[in-house]
């Protein structure tokens, strides 16, 4: 038996669908998988994001509800009037056979009405993400006739806000500009547009890295990939490495800024949960400024294990999937003064009487060199003075 830190392919869809413009989502199934989802994001966010649901009930389970489903979708279209409609199965639709892309194909539409398979037995959140990104890209690209020099697109970017602000200021000194990102912030029409860009850069590999291998294929569009910038030199890196696969030179210079974490009077015993994208560019992060975690708690699994050990030093332990209990016992062993991570930590952080640091949420500024230096900032205030 175990208490899960992870959650369903359906979080996962439904948490890169919310990202779109002028989308609607919709859950074909009952009311308790949204209602969680819609509170854990309006949690993690700083807006309220609408999900509808079909609302299934015993009756629907046994007979089926596909007329339920067609009569939502063009209601949602007519009063919503999106450009986007997803249409998501879920655990109860997906057993007993509903027939959801007939329904999305039967309803006369404005919207571009996606149907996306996210039944929670097909995989967790990261399978969502993964998957609804490719069904976007793949449904709704056009075909192309030329490419936009200096135009790039962003795979994998799930927040908007300060973050990715930052990777745009940092592009603006290519003289590139940003198509669309994938999904953060997407309209119909950049998405219908973005086999036209010259380079994908993938932001986040595990969510990313199938949609960069399908723009790929499809319109021979090269891709990156990257560490996450995170302060100055991994800004630095990041800049070299997309002009490199363009052909730009020289690159412009990042200047110094005052990230220093010697400031503090002994260095801090840090955990981090992460998933593993932002545990590589953390860890590296925070190893350059002498503080390196002694302890990486990986949501799951990852190709990029080794690199994130190796970004991390030798004294930090990285633990994938650790029950709760076993988390608390590696807080405790490793003698840990600062937790950063996200929301899923507040519980283990009151337990214990630590402070958090949450580098998740989506208002945070993490990348760039003003990202790195507000991530300093806030673990020095961190520690007793």
């Amino acid at each position: 038996m175990e208490i899960p830190r992870i959650t369903c392919s359906l979080f996962g869809a439904i948490k890169a669908a919310a990202t779109l413009k002028n989308t609607v989502i919709l859950v074909h199934g009952p009311r308790g998988c949204v209602y969680h989802i819609n509170y854990i994001l309006g949690l993690r966010g700083d807006r309220h994001i609408p999900v509808y649901c079909t609302g299934m009930d015993e009756h629907d389970v046994v007979f089926g509800a596909e007329e339920r489903l067609r009569q939502a979708i063009l209601d949602l279209d007519r009063e919503k009037k999106p450009e986007i409609m997803v249409v998501l199965s879920c655990c109860a639709s997906g057993i007993i056979g509903e027939d959801v892309e007939n329904a999305c194909r039967a309803a006369r539409t404005r919207a571009r009405v996606l149907h996306i398979e996210a039944g929670g037995f097909s995989g967790n959140f990261t399978d969502g993400y993964a998957n609804t990104l490719l069904s976007i890209v793949r449904e709704l690209a056009e075909p192309v006739h030329e490419q936009r020099p200096g135009t790039v697109n962003l795979i994998g970017m799930l927040r908007a806000g300060p973050d990715l602000r930052e990777i745009r200021d940092l592009l603006s000194l290519l003289d590139l500009r940003i198509g669309v990102v994938v999904p953060a912030g997407a309209s119909c029409d950049q998405l219908k547009q973005i086999g036209s860009a010259c380079l994908n850069i993938v932001i986040c590999e595990t969510s990313g890295l199938p949609t960069a291998e399908y723009l790929l294929q499809r319109f021979k569009t090269p891709y990156i990939r990257t560490v996450f910038p995170v302060g100055t030199a991994l800004s630095r890196e990041f800049l070299q490495k997309t002009a490199s696969a363009l052909g730009i030179s020289p690159v412009p210079t990042l200047p110094d800024t005052s990230e220093k974490a010697g400031l503090l009077s002994r260095p801090p015993r840090i955990a981090l949960f992460s998933g593993p994208t932002r545990a590589l560019a953390l860890g590296r992060f925070l190893s350059s400024q002498g503080i390196a975690p002694v302890l990486i708690v990986l949501d799951f699994e990852t190709p990029l294990i080794e690199e994130i050990k190796t970004a991390a030093g030798s004294g930090c332990s990285v633990a994938v999937s650790p029950g709760w209990d076993a988390i608390e016992d590696l807080i405790r062993a490793h003698g840990i003064d600062i937790l950063i991570g996200g929301l899923m930590e507040r519980p283990i952080a009151a337990t214990l009487n630590l402070p958090l640091i949450d580098v998740m949420h989506g208002s945070q500024r993490t990348a760039g060199a003003t990202g790195g230096e507000a991530i300093l900032t806030m673990i020095r205030n961190c520690m007793p003075h």
